[in-house]
């Protein structure tokens, strides 16, 4: 007996249900991976917390025993240190910046530019350095003193602003001002792990250094030099200057609280073969903390008209040659933990060195890397920085207001970009900067 309409209708639905789950099935069976999520900024290692306290969060996707050693890392990195009683020379100092890590990331976030919290660095030649230390311990004398000051300074209509430093010597003197020096603030916290993670074949493959496609923009690795003479590819601070998330916790360690670290993970003495101030665990254990903080959650979703505008913008104003959106982790098996692996990940940068133009040219190159070459700052959490900060700024040298400032401040490879937006109607412009108030 024939079915009836309605039940014949029934039937060919659950037909169709039925392979559409057999497809659905047959899919995952072959391993394809579902399409990355750019509001999942850090992959699997997402933050969904948007609050001021978002970059203190450890990562998602950490096990029961990571999130462990993870608290236990975070007493470490919050430590305050002071001089050992008894150890001359040992302990905080004689000469210093801060007496923490968190002394300069604030919340995990950027520094202040400001007196007595922003670093400096300094010519070597000069007599110091690299980093000038205004601090020191009961008994020592700082290196010098340093004040900042603003200038006003006119980029087209815009009136943006300078730093001027001033350094003054123990006996009151100010340096020359031909000394070239370069304020800095201290740079967010934020998927570090991830980044390192990032294959250098990755990374050398979007470099350019000769602008061989003509599109004007060339950067560059920056190929740093182990004492062993061994080459490694640079990609953490300003100029690029640390190959490793452990380097520059040692670096930090030196240049910003005059503490020794192990020059070998295989012992605890220093490079003058003296005990170090720092142990290995707690050296590991401070670049476990860095390693282990994700990223946040972009505010709103890939489908909405705000993220599809400024995408579109970000694009057509050349941004995302630099900027590069999505990078992909690799699969090792070392990895300090296992989120860290095969991740797709929305940093917006692609940890090259590019020449920014005069107007960020300071006049210090450090360690190969011209004093207008700059790494391509990653962009993922820009939107909570002064929610993390309310006084933080942007640029290397906290000298933008405002993520507009910063786009103005753009020159050398950037210049073209920086016309384009400057080009743009007004709501064009204020779409641009909507979609990056919520990265």
């Amino acid at each position: 007996m024939p079915l009836p309409p309605i039940a014949r209708w029934f039937r060919q639905r659950l037909v169709l249900v039925g392979l559409g789950l057999l497809l659905v099935v047959g899919v995952a069976a072959l391993g394809v991976r579902e399409r990355p999520d750019p509001q999942q900024a850090a992959g699997a290692m997402t933050v969904a917390n948007r609050t001021s306290a978002s970059f203190e969060q450890p990562a998602g996707g950490l096990t029961a025993a990571e999130q462990a050693r993870h608290d236990a890392a975070d007493l470490v990195f919050d430590r305050t240190h002071v001089p050992l009683i008894g150890h001359a020379g040992s302990g905080l100092g004689p000469q210093f910046v801060a007496q923490s890590c968190v002394a300069c990331h604030v919340r995990n976030g950027r520094g202040r530019a400001i007196t007595d919290e922003a670093l400096v660095r300094v010519v070597e030649a000069a007599g110091f350095g690299p980093q000038i230390q205004d601090k020191a311990v009961l008994g020592a004398e700082p290196e010098a003193s340093v004040m900042v000051q603003w200038r006003p300074v006119r980029r087209g209509a815009t009136w943006l602003r300078a730093p001027d430093v001033a350094v003054i010597s123990p006996d009151g003197e100010p340096l020359s001002a031909s000394m070239s020096r370069s304020l800095r603030v201290a740079p967010p916290l934020l998927g570090l792990g991830l980044l390192e993670a990032v294959p250098k074949s990755t990374i050398t493959a979007l470099a350019d250094p000769d602008d061989a496609n003509g599109d004007g923009i060339s950067g560059r690795v920056h190929w740093l030099s182990d004492a062993d003479g061994q080459r490694r590819l640079g990609r953490f601070g300003w100029k690029a200057i640390s190959a490793s998330v452990r380097d520059q916790s040692a670096d930090a360690y030196q240049q910003d609280m005059g503490l020794t670290t192990p020059a070998s993970p295989s012992n605890n003495l220093d490079r003058a073969g003296q005990p170090a101030d720092i142990s290995n665990q707690e050296l590991d254990l401070v670049t476990y903390y860095s390693q282990t903080l994700g990223a946040p959650r972009t505010a709103m979703p890939a489908s909405s008209a705000v993220v599809r505008n400024g995408q579109r913008l970000f694009e057509d104003l050349n941004c995302a040659a630099c900027h590069v959106p999505a990078l992909e982790t690799g699969s090792k098996s070392d990895v300090v933990v296992q989120a860290i692996r095969d991740q797709t990940i929305w940093p917006y940068t692609d940890l090259l060195l590019h020449d920014m133009g005069s107007g960020l040219d300071d006049g210090v190159a450090e360690q190969g890397a011209s004093s207008g070459e700059w790494r391509t700052a990653p962009l993922w959490g820009l939107g909570l920085t002064q929610k993390i900060n309310p006084q933080a700024t942007f640029l290397h040298d906290g000298r933008a207001r405002s993520v507009e400032e910063a786009i103005l401040w753009h020159g050398g490879e950037a210049e073209a970009s920086r016309q384009a937006f400057l080009a743009l109607a007004k709501p064009q412009r204020q779409a641009l900067l909507r979609w990056l108030q919520q990265l």
